[in-house]
């Protein structure tokens, strides 16, 4: 199916260009009337590398899908209509794909399946729940809700992070520029004085000397091979599995993953359990869509406990002793005592998946406020090391040259 690169104008005169995803010339023109723009020009184009389908279009697309269906708009033609508004080519390409599946006879869960590089297990699993129940204008909210709240967390990470980076950056542009610009420049000078020059200066010499040298490039070009490596085997099972306990365990970092994971589990079983599905096999659509080989190991084990005919909050309390990931056993264990409680409130109630969804929204809230001070630490951390590698290079290049001059 084409996309179309066109150019038009307007009702106040302006010109707009862009790319589009239209079955033909005559859509393409309909889609652009739709935005009050008519078209001038356009150009079939090729699309060889597809933008990423980021969480924001997929919420929107949900959303939008949500209140038709619930307006009295037939499925196909709701999906058409929303893939007409998509602002993303590849999304509007894959939506018209799914509407014309669905107009065959075709399940809307059964096309999503397949493209899992948009949907997960879970969405799947809720769009087949609604299918079935004949509630899917529900279901697609408690989609669009999962997402929203995926979303916000992800934006929470992102503004955390920001600064950070950014600072991390500007120390290592800082630091390639004092090694290969400026430090050559007084290598010349310190061998035309021709005196013995103190260790920490021939030190940071060397290392400006190796990093203008072939050798700078082979290191690079050997780590990027064994990035490269690395990055293969990690796409088998053991090689993932190593990396994911290294990761787990990382000071910081680790904690901070595993309380997202945490946080993602709850909040996802609620948005299952609200869709009716049992808790044995929302349990397994939960470990199914978790990347991390651990987690997907303990949420097995807590299945099984399921299974054996144990409840959710007292699976969980005998997993605590058996938990592999104990790194972040700050309360007694990875579960903490005030979650169980929680769940097993919720189990007497009758509210579980509603207090599901509490205990998912705690373990954000710790999330953030983790991700708060790990900012709080390290940008000033950042800055002082870079204060004091300044400070370093300024001592070791004119110290010698002040001792030096008064000497003569």
């Amino acid at each position: 199916m084409p996309y179309y690169r066109w150019h038009g104008v307007d009702i106040v005169g302006g010109h707009k260009k862009g790319l589009l995803f239209a079955r033909s010339v005559e859509h393409l023109d309909a889609l652009l009337m739709t935005r009050e723009i008519a078209l001038l020009t356009h150009k079939p184009q090729r699309q060889w590398m597809k933008k990423t389908i980021r969480m924001r279009d997929k919420l929107q697309f949900f959303r939008q899908l949500s209140v038709l269906i619930d307006s009295g708009v037939l499925l196909s033609d709701a999906l058409g209509i929303v893939g007409d508004q998509l602002n993303h080519p590849p999304f509007q390409e894959m939506v018209h794909a799914i509407a014309v599946q669905v107009q065959e006879g075709v399940s809307l869960s059964g096309a999503f399946t397949a493209y899992p590089q948009v949907v997960d297990s879970i969405t799947i699993q809720l769009i087949r729940a609604g299918e079935e129940s004949g509630r899917m204008t529900e279901a697609l909210e408690a989609i669009s809700g999962h997402m929203a709240a995926s979303q916000d967390f992800y934006s929470r990470v992102r503004s955390a992070l920001f600064l950070p980076v950014i600072t991390l950056i500007f120390f290592l542009a800082i630091m390639m520029m004092i090694f290969v610009l400026i430090m050559p420049r007084f290598i010349d000078i310190f061998a035309s004085m021709q005196q013995e020059i103190p260790p920490l200066t021939k030190h940071i010499l060397a290392v400006s000397e190796f990093m203008r040298s072939p050798w700078m490039g082979i290191m690079v070009l050997a780590g990027g091979l064994l990035s490269i490596l690395g990055w293969r085997l990690t796409r088998r099972a053991r090689g993932r599995r190593i990396l994911d306990t290294l990761l787990l365990h990382l000071p910081l970092i680790g904690p901070i993953m595993q309380q997202r994971f945490l946080g993602y589990t709850m909040q996802a079983l609620s948005v299952l359990l609200q869709g009716g599905m049992p808790l044995r096999e929302a349990l397994g659509v939960v470990r199914e869509s978790v990347r991390n080989q651990l987690f997907q190991e303990q949420l097995a084990a807590l299945e099984n406990q399921i299974v054996a005919g144990s409840s959710l909050s007292d699976a969980m309390i005998r997993q605590q002793s058996s938990f592999a990931l104990r790194a972040t056993a700050d309360r007694g264990g990875v579960w903490a005592p005030d979650v169980i409680a929680i769940i097993e409130v919720g189990q007497e109630s009758g509210r579980r998946s509603m207090l599901l969804v509490r205990v998912g929204h705690t373990y954000y809230e710790r999330v953030s406020q983790q991700l708060s001070w790990l900012t709080m630490l390290l940008q000033p951390t950042v800055m002082i090391f870079l204060g004091l590698l300044v400070a370093l290079l300024i001592f070791a290049v004119y110290g010698p040259i002040f001792t030096m001059s008064s000497a003569f």
